[in-house]
């Protein structure tokens, strides 16, 4: 009996490993990837803005996750991945500073 049981145990924990990342997970991911260090807070409200706050002090407010997409993208391609320490975003620009302490500006 005590052999089914752990055998039922072992199922439902690997059911629970397998399941889909949640868009919650793509968004902890991401503020992983920005920060490049740990973070200290993580939240979404009620509304879908998320905010993150790094280990570093950096902060972060973000409307919906197609900022932060963008927000990844931007880290790739012109802070080699090395975290952003300052995100602004305007109608027609987005302003930012790259861990290196590199600001940038660039047109959406």
């Amino acid at each position: 009996m005590k052999l089914f049981a752990a055998a039922g145990l072992m199922a439902l924990t690997l059911v629970g490993c397998g399941s889909a990342p949640t868009q919650q997970d793509n968004y902890m991911d991401a503020s992983f990837e920005l920060c490049n260090t740990e973070v200290k807070v993580y939240s979404v409200s009620d509304d879908g803005r998320v905010r993150i706050v790094c280990a570093d002090g950096s902060k972060f407010a973000l409307r919906s996750e197609a900022t932060l997409e963008t927000m990844r993208n931007i880290n790739a391609d012109y802070c080699s991945g090395e975290g952003l320490s300052k995100f602004n975003e305007s109608q027609r620009y987005y302003q930012f500073r790259c861990k290196s302490g590199e600001t940038i500006s660039i047109n959406k």
